[in-house]
């Protein structure tokens, strides 16, 4: 079984159950099935063959999740990119994978064609024109499997700055979603809020894939734009579960008028960041349910572990291994650690990667022993349950996007009034961190250049990413090696 292979068994079995909506329209399961045959159809006489990679870089859509399941029934590569980034961004992906398509939206079209694609690519932009596209195609299949091993890559930067794509086979998608929602208790009744972005593995499978193979129906909106239309549409839609980072949780939470609306939420799931305790009991006291936190990776697809739905819920833990998935942590030589020592968190299971796309380099370090290595310093109570101490990867989640200093390093230091930069996380009660920016300057340059510093980001870098502070300080605390000692700009201690 694999995610499209359920898609046509439900549309089946239940062909006029609704299966996703969005702001002007529905699809029923056998609606939405033969949508993505058709552009299947559509991308296997264009020659699409399988392996072939197809980009899909779009807002959340009903055109998003046809697309990614109609590439994988033609046998391709989906490759879902965040369509916040900027030419330079699109650039390092696209040029990594060369999709065979791109298929975006208009307001995104310049910055794609900007980006240096220096090789034949059709570029289909959604619209009337994708609409006709599609309904060119025929609506049967011919009967021949297409599926092979590997089916999404998704892109992850890590400490190096330069994004790697992960290859999630049709397996780690299925068996992370299937089980995902069986643990949280998914059926066909439940009604999903999809606000947190599609190109991401978390909405994925925590959301679209997991409600879909329940059965469920899910609706869709474009990104987050206001607490108030959140709510709204929760109450519109009957929404019965929603996932989103802590950041969505506290705004929902610190709406003032959150009590007038007529909610019918069940479920309630998060992780990308810690869930603040606060947030956990007022939540539980507010809605009469406990919200489930629990913890992955994209190289995970993402699931790893999560606190029991029915079941003891630990604060600030997240939560237990899930079905078929071993967690151990272990020391610098890897030795696995005793209960209550802190040590890198390693994960085996169906729902690890295949690997980094051709970095065979980076899989080397990324393995041992068959075991992935998350970068993650975790901590294993007597029960199993898995506490988050530290990423040992530098990295800053902000409202529940990963961004990685050595990234945004890299464009400070394209400034020529830069003369050293670090990058580091602030905690921040509603974004979880804020990005914070800590410069040596050239000779001849002042502290007036910062007015010059966010507008130079923004022209390279996603919005999230862009430092929301930007300091600048006479020297830098090092290692004797000359390495900036970031722990000690955290502790505030530099020489100001």
């Amino acid at each position: 079984m694999n995610l499209d292979l359920k898609l046509q068994e439900l549309a089946e079995s239940h062909p006029e159950n609704p299966a996703i909506g969005w702001d002007s329209g529905e699809l029923t399961y056998r609606q939405l099935n033969e949508q993505v045959q058709k552009l299947a159809n559509r991308f296997t006489e264009r020659g699409i063959r399988s392996g072939d990679k197809i980009a899909i870089i779009l807002e959340n859509s009903p055109e998003l999740v046809i697309s990614y399941f109609a590439s994988m029934r033609a046998g391709a590569i989906n490759v879902t990119v965040n369509p916040a980034l900027t030419s330079r961004e699109f650039g390092i992906i696209l040029n990594d994978c060369r999709p065979e398509i791109i298929i975006t939206e208009s307001k995104i079209t310049e910055r794609v064609k900007n980006s240096g694609l220096d090789w034949p690519v059709e570029l289909i932009v959604t619209g009337p024109d994708f609409d006709s596209y599609i309904d060119q195609g025929a609506a049967e299949a011919d009967g021949d499997s297409r599926y092979q091993e590997a089916c999404t890559i998704l892109y992850t930067s890590g400490t190096t700055g330069v994004p790697k794509g992960a290859v999630l086979t049709h397996d780690n998608l299925y068996v992370n979603a299937e089980v995902f929602g069986r643990n949280l208790g998914l059926t066909a009744r439940d009604r999903s809020l999809i606000v947190a972005p599609l190109t991401h593995i978390a909405a994925q499978t925590n959301q679209l894939n997991s409600t879909l193979i329940s059965g469920g129906f899910c609706y869709l909106l474009k990104r987050w734009k206001s607490t108030a239309e959140t709510l709204g549409k929760m109450e519109e839609q009957r929404i019965t579960y929603f996932f989103g980072p802590p950041t969505m949780i506290t705004y929902i939470l610190n709406e003032p008028n959150l009590t007038d609306y007529n909610l019918q939420l069940r479920l309630t799931y998060t992780g990308a960041a810690p869930l603040p305790e606060e947030i956990f009991h007022r939540w539980a006291k507010l809605f009469g349910f406990e919200i489930i936190e629990g913890y992955g990776l994209t190289e995970t697809s993402p699931v790893v572990c999560m606190n029991p739905a029915e079941g003891e819920k630990k604060l600030r833990s997240v939560g237990l291994p899930i079905e078929d998935v071993e967690v151990k942590i272990m020391s610098d030589a890897f030795e696995e650690v005793p209960p209550g020592t802190p040590g890198e968190l390693v994960v085996k299971g169906p729902n690890v990667m295949k690997g980094y796309y051709e970095r065979e380099e980076e899989n080397r370090k990324a393995f041992r022993d068959g075991w992935f290595k998350t970068g993650d310093i975790a901590m294993k109570d007597d029960q199993g349950y898995i506490y988050i101490v530290d990423r040992k990867k530098d990295m800053i989640i902000r409202s529940g996007f990963n961004v990685y200093p050595r990234e945004v390093e890299e464009v400070l230091y394209m400034h020529p009034a830069i003369l050293e930069a670090a990058v580091i996380g602030s905690p921040h009660p509603e974004k979880g961190e804020m990005v914070v920016a800590m410069l040596t300057l050239r000779d001849g340059h002042d502290e007036s250049v910062i007015e010059e510093l966010e507008p130079f980001c923004k022209e390279r870098l996603a919005t999230y990413k862009v430092p929301s502070e930007f300091r600048v300080i006479e020297e830098f605390p090092k290692t004797n090696s000359g390495k900036i000692m970031k722990t000690k700009l955290k502790e505030g201690t530099v020489r100001q």
